[in-house]
Protein backbone atom coordinates (compact mmCIF):
# COMPACT_ATOMS: atom_id res chain seq x y z
CA UNK A 1 0.00 0.00 0.00
CA UNK A 2 1.56 3.80 -0.57
CA UNK A 3 0.29 5.25 2.12
CA UNK A 4 -1.18 3.38 5.39
CA UNK A 5 -4.96 3.81 5.79
CA UNK A 6 -6.28 2.90 9.22
CA UNK A 7 -9.35 1.39 9.55
CA UNK A 8 -11.04 0.96 12.39
CA UNK A 9 -13.21 -2.35 13.56
CA UNK A 10 -16.23 -1.34 14.59
CA UNK A 11 -18.45 -4.38 15.43
CA UNK A 12 -18.03 -8.12 14.02
CA UNK A 13 -19.20 -7.17 10.45
CA UNK A 14 -18.20 -2.94 10.13
CA UNK A 15 -14.79 -1.21 9.30
CA UNK A 16 -14.56 2.18 9.31
CA UNK A 17 -12.26 3.58 7.10
CA UNK A 18 -11.34 7.25 5.73
CA UNK A 19 -14.45 10.12 5.28
CA UNK A 20 -17.92 8.01 4.32
CA UNK A 21 -15.30 4.68 3.10
CA UNK A 22 -16.99 1.37 4.62
CA UNK A 23 -15.59 -2.44 4.50
CA UNK A 24 -18.79 -4.95 5.48
CA UNK A 25 -18.13 -8.31 5.84
CA UNK A 26 -21.29 -10.42 4.74
CA UNK A 27 -22.04 -14.37 4.00
CA UNK A 28 -22.45 -14.42 -0.04
CA UNK A 29 -23.13 -17.75 -1.65
CA UNK A 30 -21.88 -20.02 1.53
CA UNK A 31 -18.84 -17.67 2.02
CA UNK A 32 -17.14 -14.70 4.14
CA UNK A 33 -16.66 -12.00 1.71
CA UNK A 34 -15.70 -7.97 2.02
CA UNK A 35 -17.27 -5.42 0.62
CA UNK A 36 -16.06 -1.74 0.12
CA UNK A 37 -18.82 1.11 0.23
CA UNK A 38 -18.79 4.66 -0.12
CA UNK A 39 -21.64 6.41 1.28
CA UNK A 40 -22.67 10.21 1.70
CA UNK A 41 -25.98 10.77 3.40
CA UNK A 42 -28.55 8.08 2.25
CA UNK A 43 -26.88 7.25 -0.41
CA UNK A 44 -24.29 4.85 -0.70
CA UNK A 45 -22.20 2.66 -3.63
CA UNK A 46 -20.81 -0.92 -3.43
CA UNK A 47 -16.92 -0.46 -5.24
CA UNK A 48 -16.11 -4.35 -5.27
CA UNK A 49 -16.29 -7.49 -2.86
CA UNK A 50 -12.61 -9.47 -1.65
CA UNK A 51 -12.23 -12.52 -0.35
CA UNK A 52 -10.30 -11.21 2.58
CA UNK A 53 -9.91 -7.81 4.61
CA UNK A 54 -6.77 -6.93 3.27
CA UNK A 55 -7.76 -7.27 -0.34
CA UNK A 56 -11.09 -5.18 0.41
CA UNK A 57 -8.35 -2.62 1.88
CA UNK A 58 -5.91 -3.01 -1.45
CA UNK A 59 -9.24 -2.40 -3.13
CA UNK A 60 -9.64 1.07 -1.75
CA UNK A 61 -6.38 1.70 -2.10
CA UNK A 62 -6.08 1.26 -6.28
CA UNK A 63 -9.78 3.46 -6.46
CA UNK A 64 -8.08 6.51 -5.14
CA UNK A 65 -5.18 5.86 -7.61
Amino acid sequence: MADAVEWMQKGDYYWQGPSGWTICRVYVEGMWQYELWFSRGDSGTIYGMRASLAAAQDLYQQKLG
